[in-house]
């Protein structure tokens, strides 16, 4: 009896248990193959909402700041490639200048919009003041473009420019940031200009 009982004991799983367990076992795996793979797409989503976020806001805040203390700006727009090239002449709010009292304190600075490749803003100002051109698609080295390395793409905002001065006084600022395959991030945004008496030489 005892041996007959250690043989039963030794004959291990049956054939329908292995199965049963590896059935068991391919769900479980498959279940939490499937939770990883939702929670890599959620934080994945996340990290190109962030990232488009932070990339709209850096262009509104250059923006916003160059333009703060503009004495004009103005908006030219290429009909055929629909580049923008938004102008503005500044006052430099360096510590070593008095804006109010010195022609060097005068400076240029222009915001460029490139629809190639998904569309790019870029960024430029030279002190003394001196006009800044429109560049023929992708700008030189004496641009900068913005929000570089965050890996998402300016685009223009369905049926509107990026760029708008209605009257003169401030500045419409309207576009989408790419964000991987979901919604883009829209950003919308208008600066007034402070100066009452617009002073555009030698800007434009």
């Amino acid at each position: 009896m005892i041996r007959r009982g250690a043989d039963k004991a030794d004959e291990g799983f049956t054939l329908i248990e292995l199965i049963v367990a590896s059935a068991l076992t391919i769900l479980v795996v498959v279940a939490v193959g499937g939770l990883l793979i939702s929670a890599n797409k959620a934080q994945t989503s996340t990290r190109a909402a962030t990232a488009s976020a932070t990339l709209g806001q850096l262009v509104a805040r250059s923006v916003t700041q160059g333009v703060a203390n503009a004495t004009a700006v103005t908006v030219t727009t290429d009909p055929v490639s629909g580049a923008q090239l938004l102008q503005a002449r500044v006052y430099s709010m360096t510590a070593a200048s008095d804006p109010t009292q010195t022609n060097a304190s005068i400076g240029c600075s222009a915001w460029y919009f490139n629809p190639a490749g998904g569309g790019s803003i870029y960024v430029k100002t030279v002190f003394p003041a001196a006009a800044i051109a429109m560049p023929t698609g992708a700008p030189d080295s004496t641009w900068e473009i913005i929000g570089s390395g965050l890996g998402a793409n300016v685009a223009a905002a369905q049926s509107s420019t990026v760029f708008a001065t209605p009257n003169g006084t401030r500045v419409d600022l309207k576009f989408d940031v790419v964000n991987g395959s979901q919604k883009p991030v829209h950003i919308e945004t208008t600066v007034h200009i402070a100066n009452t008496t617009p002073v555009s030489s030698p800007c434009f």
